[in-house]
Order: C-alpha cells, then sequence, then structure tokens
C-alpha cells in the first residue's frame, strides 16, 4: 500500500513565524505525531535569513532593516539567504531508525531530496543539477555566491540554495527556490566587502539563475507547487495529501518564537 505523507498548504509568514513553524514541524516528526511533511512558504514582510552559526555586522544589520527586510536566524546552516521573489521549500522526514525514508549520510539525504526537486524542475522543461562543493564558500556572507553539493544550479548558475538540520533520528530540509530575484540586490544589502563576494561578483552580473528568466514565462509560486509535490512523490514512492499543521504545532511554534528570539533585528 502507498505510503501517505502530509503537504502543509502555501501561506505567508513573517520571517520568525516561518522559522517556528519549520522546527515546530520537526519537534513533531520526532515525537512520531506526524509524517513526513513538505511545506511550500511565503515571507511577509520579505527577508534575510542567516544560518544558525552566521553573524552578519551590525552595520549590515541595519541596512537590511531599513530596507523594509526582516534578518531571521534559521535552525539549519549555511549562509544568508534573501526571501523575495522566491518560494520556499521545507521537508521534514527520518534519517535513521525504523520507517526511515532518507540516508544516514547527511550527502546521501541532500541527494535524495535533491532529486526530487530536480524531477520538479523536469517537469517544467528545466534541467538542473546538483553542485559541486567549493573551497571558497565558507569565507561567502551569500548563500547565493557558491554551490556546493547540497544545493542546484542551471548551466552553472545556482537557481535553489538548501541547508539542513538533524536532530535524534529526523532531519529538516529547507531551501529558497530562485523565480525572478532581482540580481544585485543582495550585494547591496549585504555591504559586500569580502574578496571572494566581489570577485564573484565582478566576473559575472548573473549572480544566480532565476526560473522565469530561463523559461521566459511569468508563473506564480502557487502554480509551481504541483510540479514540485509531483517531484517528491515519484523520487519517494509515496501520496502528498494536503493538510494544515496540528493544534500542537501551532503551540510549540509559539513556545520557540517566546524562547529562541530568532529576529535579529
Amino acid at each position: 500500500m502507498q505510503e501517505t505523507w502530509r503537504l502543509i498548504d502555501f501561506e505567508s509568514f513573517d520571517a520568525a513565524t516561518n522559522m517556528a513553524v519549520d522546527e515546530a514541524i520537526l519537534d513533531a516528526h520526532i515525537a512520531a505525531e506526524v509524517p513526513p511533511t513538505l511545506r511550500f512558504y511565503g515571507w511577509a514582510p520579505p527577508a534575510v535569513s542567516i544560518g544558525y552559526g552566521q553573524k552578519l555586522p551590525e552595520k549590515v544589520c541595519q541596512k537590511i532593516a531599513e530596507r523594509g527586510f526582516d534578518v531571521v536566524k534559521r535552525p539549519t546552516g549555511g549562509r544568508a539567504v534573501l526571501h523575495l521573489d522566491e518560494l520556499t521549500y521545507s521537508f521534514v522526514g527520518s534519517a535513521n531508525g525504523q520507517g526511515k525514508v532518507l540516508g544516514s549520510s547527511v550527502i546521501e539525504s541532500y541527494k535524495k531530496i535533491c532529486q526530487a526537486l530536480i524531477a520538479g524542475f523536469k517537469t517544467l522543461g528545466v534541467t538542473v543539477e546538483i553542485g559541486q562543493g567549493q573551497a571558497a564558500s565558507r569565507q561567502m556572507l551569500d548563500c547565493f555566491t557558491a554551490t556546493t553539493t547540497a544545493d542546484l544550479h542551471y548551466q552553472g548558475k545556482k537557481i535553489v540554495g538548501s541547508a539542513q538540520l538533524r536532530r535524534h533520528d529526523a532531519l529538516l530540509q529547507h531551501g529558497s527556490i530562485l523565480l525572478c530575484q532581482e540580481q544585485n540586490l543582495m550585494g547591496e544589502l549585504l555591504l559586500l566587502k569580502g574578496k571572494s563576494d566581489s570577485a564573484a561578483l565582478e566576473e559575472d552580473n548573473q549572480r544566480h539563475a532565476n526560473l522565469f528568466e530561463i523559461t521566459g514565462i511569468a508563473v506564480s509560486a502557487l502554480e509551481l507547487i504541483p510540479a514540485f509535490k509531483a517531484g517528491f512523490e515519484t523520487t519517494f514512492g509515496i501520496a502528498l495529501e494536503s493538510d494544515q499543521l496540528t493544534p500542537g504545532e501551532w503551540r510549540r511554534v509559539d513556545e520557540i518564537k517566546e524562547k529562541a528570539g530568532l529576529l535579529i533585528r
């Protein structure tokens, strides 16, 4: 019998709520309260998220806030991501133990989830590939100035950046799928001065790939979700059933927001 997983209906939330929701789903899955869960969402207002261990200079945070963006800390690692004109996804599933759906290694699980995204892009007529590690990537503030084995690229330009958190026998992976994001905006927000970031920007004005630039078709985030839903169903051999967060997950969201101090500004 085909296994059924949960697809959370698309909504847009503020930055702190978005990060707390992802973590609450992870906690609920660890407690065996919910099945593996796929979620697509938006950001209102738009925001810059930074990795769990990343720090931005105060002047950078101030400039981002002055431009009307929130700055939020993710529960996952990685570097800064601009959440504007993009579609964010998150996936929670089991990495080990009984009922596992992903491999025990970080790289193996990244590849499996990325294959689901690749299948989704394929239905849109777009061929993307898993990236390769770059030694200079750790020096960069901006997620989309380097492509690693956690990311997807189109003809050498990054189009999806992802990060992961493992807790007990489960994992949370979330990432940003670029739709029509302005090429230079993130560089302006980050006041990029580092050699690696500057070099990446100077070499090519096309900092990243945009789905709408590739296809020439302006499709909304909501219209794209069925393609990626199908990609996950095909890759994992499951069915995704549309649903909402449980009352327990919403209680956990409130607890996380109260304790974590996710917003930087």
